[in-house]
């Protein structure tokens, strides 16, 4: 398996690093990427406060089984510019996905696209699509954050939404690093990673991913790609009843869901991680 990284200036000069694992070259000496060369390409939309290079075992994964995967570190997070956990507007990382799934596209050209979001990554990349389905072969979301726990309430969205409104930066509370895995090595390397961002998260992050989730319903009935939906039952981070009603309301597309019985948030880091890859890998062969 080879590695590739770089970075590229955003619409506000942002700098944002990205990195791809692909297929080692064959022995006629062609690039891994061409399209003869590779089913698809994953391009991966990571979770809130982490990073991309957390994803090197489902990378991992997905090449061998014949994909490149390409992916950003967002704005405020990992290698990338920016203040932590920091953003002004949805539209701002709007705006960076589609400029990163430009440059996706022309290094891979022909090449199927299937966009991969977890957690606040699902959302961004919900968004994305519902932007555009347009050259998207697939949608895969694992624990996405189309709804924020379920006991947030009404009065606490409209607090948050107007502290947001006058001081996106201010950080009302942060992750619980005890709930993304049942796996304390997974826990403990969460923890330690200091790309990883532990504090306290905006609240124009939140108030962008709230108002962002509120109006997704509406729109699903206008998705027609084929959806994988990945979300473990325990999931105390982001609602399951989010991925729930997408699978409902997504009426004109073809979905694939699952639901895993006792799993936490990142069901790429459970013990049971294994058959959620075997699952993923599945529904990618059959899709593309």
């Amino acid at each position: 398996m080879q590695h590739r990284e770089g970075t590229f200036a955003a619409f506000d000069g942002t700098t944002l690093y990205h990195q791809a694992w692909l297929p080692d070259r064959g022995p006629d000496g062609g690039a891994p990427d061409d399209a003869a060369d590779v089913k698809g390409v994953v391009l991966l939309v990571h979770g809130l406060g982490e990073h991309s290079g957390r994803y090197g075992h489902v990378a991992e994964t997905l090449v061998q089984a014949g994909y490149v995967v390409e992916a950003v570190d967002h704005r405020g997070h990992g290698k990338s510019g920016g203040k932590r956990a920091f953003v002004r507007s949805y539209d701002e990382y709007m705006r960076d996905l589609t400029q990163f799934r430009r440059l996706v596209e022309s290094a891979h050209p022909g090449t199927p696209l299937v966009v991969l979001g977890h957690s606040m990554g699902g959302n961004l990349a919900m968004g994305h699509v519902l932007g555009d389905q347009t050259g998207i072969s697939g949608l895969a979301l694992s624990g996405a954050a189309l709804k924020i726990g379920g006991d947030f309430s009404s009065i606490q969205r409209t607090i948050l939404s107007g502290i947001a409104r006058v001081a996106p930066g201010f950080r009302p509370q942060g992750l619980p690093a005890d709930q993304i895995s049942r796996d304390q090595a997974v826990v403990e390397r969460y923890r330690n990673d200091p790309l990883v961002y532990t504090g306290k998260i905006s609240a124009g992050v939140a108030a962008a991913l709230l108002a962002a989730g509120e109006r997704f319903p509406a729109q699903y009935p206008t998705l027609t790609l084929p959806i994988w939906i990945g979300h473990g039952t325990e999931d105390h981070l982001t609602d399951v009843a989010g991925s729930r009603e997408l699978e409902a309301a997504a009426v004109n597309a073809p979905v694939e869901a699952h639901y895993y019985e006792g799993l936490y948030h990142e069901i790429f880091n459970e013990p049971e991680r294994e058959q959620v890859l075997r699952d993923l890998v599945g529904w990618l062969d059959r899709t593309i």
